[in-house]
Protein backbone atom coordinates (compact mmCIF):
# COMPACT_ATOMS: atom_id res chain seq x y z
CA UNK A 1 0.00 0.00 0.00
CA UNK A 2 3.29 2.52 -0.16
CA UNK A 3 3.48 2.64 -3.45
CA UNK A 4 -0.22 3.76 -4.10
CA UNK A 5 0.77 6.67 -5.59
CA UNK A 6 3.09 5.23 -8.02
CA UNK A 7 -0.03 2.89 -9.16
CA UNK A 8 -2.33 6.19 -9.95
CA UNK A 9 0.72 8.30 -11.39
CA UNK A 10 1.60 5.26 -14.18
CA UNK A 11 -2.35 5.06 -14.67
CA UNK A 12 -2.89 8.40 -15.19
CA UNK A 13 0.86 8.61 -17.90
CA UNK A 14 -0.72 5.29 -19.62
CA UNK A 15 -3.99 6.68 -20.43
CA UNK A 16 -2.84 10.10 -21.38
CA UNK A 17 -0.73 8.47 -24.02
CA UNK A 18 -3.78 6.48 -24.82
CA UNK A 19 -5.78 9.91 -25.01
CA UNK A 20 -2.64 11.39 -27.14
CA UNK A 21 -2.70 8.67 -29.47
CA UNK A 22 -6.62 8.82 -30.16
CA UNK A 23 -6.22 12.80 -30.56
CA UNK A 24 -3.23 12.44 -33.09
CA UNK A 25 -5.40 9.45 -35.14
CA UNK A 26 -8.50 11.83 -35.14
CA UNK A 27 -6.64 14.86 -36.66
CA UNK A 28 -5.38 12.54 -39.26
CA UNK A 29 -8.23 10.93 -40.30
CA UNK A 30 -9.55 14.86 -40.94
CA UNK A 31 -6.56 15.86 -43.00
CA UNK A 32 -7.18 12.65 -44.90
CA UNK A 33 -10.89 13.55 -45.52
CA UNK A 34 -9.78 16.89 -46.37
CA UNK A 35 -7.40 15.82 -48.73
CA UNK A 36 -10.36 13.06 -50.25
CA UNK A 37 -12.84 15.03 -51.28
CA UNK A 38 -10.30 17.66 -52.48
CA UNK A 39 -8.96 15.06 -55.05
CA UNK A 40 -13.27 14.14 -55.45
CA UNK A 41 -13.36 17.72 -56.48
CA UNK A 42 -10.67 17.70 -59.19
CA UNK A 43 -11.93 14.36 -60.37
CA UNK A 44 -15.40 15.41 -60.89
CA UNK A 45 -14.79 18.71 -62.75
CA UNK A 46 -12.84 16.32 -65.35
CA UNK A 47 -9.89 17.02 -68.01
CA UNK A 48 -9.13 20.77 -68.50
CA UNK A 49 -9.42 21.75 -72.18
Amino acid sequence: MDHLGYLFAANAFVWGGVLYYLLMLRKRSQALKKDLDLLKDILDKGPAK
